[in-house]
């Protein structure tokens, strides 16, 4: 399978199906889409959609997972085309409504501790909960964090989606979270930073269930894939309609 194929169809799919209603976080969504391609469809990596559990901490992501459940066949592709419209099933944010999906997401900072819990529960079957860096700054994060080291969950993986951009601007600015990765190590956590973007490097830091309690720093880029809008915080809610740039993001995708 082209990843880097099925990484164009699938941002060209939430382009058209975010901007036919103007509804949710675009940019948000397009960041996180290398690495639900990698977990999902790289036969390479350890995660079985069909017994595991991923869980969305940054929910309003989350809608980059629809096209690839629609393409897994968790249900019809036309679905896509009622996103957030009467009689349709997909909402702004996952939840356990729709299938494939796990958690009600919302309120930032909950997802990791929803997460923490499953994984507790059920030590035979994976979890992964994605994160944004800009929920980072929810002490709830951290509390789970400690719960999660002190379990020693190796069967959680963390992973952020490390794109360096909040709602109000760059995460470094608004309240500055680097040492990143120390933070991770001083709560007793293995932790890998890598590229994205990258399916080989994604490929090689899944490809086994990790050992200890481990989160992945996902360098990625903030509305990845559509050249206007990449690393500009101001589109984090704001998404296109006009008919002649929708066809220009798409394009470049091609």
């Amino acid at each position: 399978m082209d990843l880097g194929k099925k990484a164009n169809q699938f941002r060209s799919e939430l382009i058209k199906f975010k901007t036919s209603t103007g509804s949710g976080h675009l940019a948000s969504s397009l960041s996180i889409v290398d690495v639900l391609i990698s977990i999902y469809l790289d036969s390479s990596t350890y995660f079985d959609h069909k017994k595991d559990v991923l869980v969305f901490g940054k929910a309003h992501g989350g809608p980059a997972l629809y096209p690839i459940l629609a393409e897994l066949g968790y249900f019809k592709a036309e679905e896509l085309d009622r996103y957030c419209l009467p009689g349709g099933i997909l909402r702004m944010h996952p939840d356990r409504s729709i299938p494939g999906c796990t958690y009600v997401g919302g309120s930032l900072g909950n997802g990791i501790g929803f997460a923490a819990g499953l994984a507790w529960a059920e030590r035979a079957k994976q979890t992964i909960v994605i994160l944004g860096d800009a929920e980072l700054y929810e002490g709830s994060v951290w509390e789970s964090l400690m719960f999660i080291a002190h379990w020693k969950l190796n069967n959680l993986l963390i992973i952020v989606d490390r794109n360096g951009l909040g709602i109000l601007g760059p995460t470094e600015e608004l309240l500055r979270l680097e040492p990143l990765s120390q933070k991770f190590e001083s709560f007793g956590f293995d932790v890998l930073e890598l590229n994205g973007h990258d399916f080989r490097e994604l490929r090689e830091a899944m490809t086994e269930p990790p050992k200890n309690p481990t989160v992945i720093i996902a360098k990625t880029v903030k509305a990845k894939g559509v050249d206007f809008m990449e690393n500009r915080a101001e589109y984090h809610t704001i998404i296109p309609r006009e008919t002649s740039v929708i066809a220009s993001m798409l394009e470049g995708l091609k």
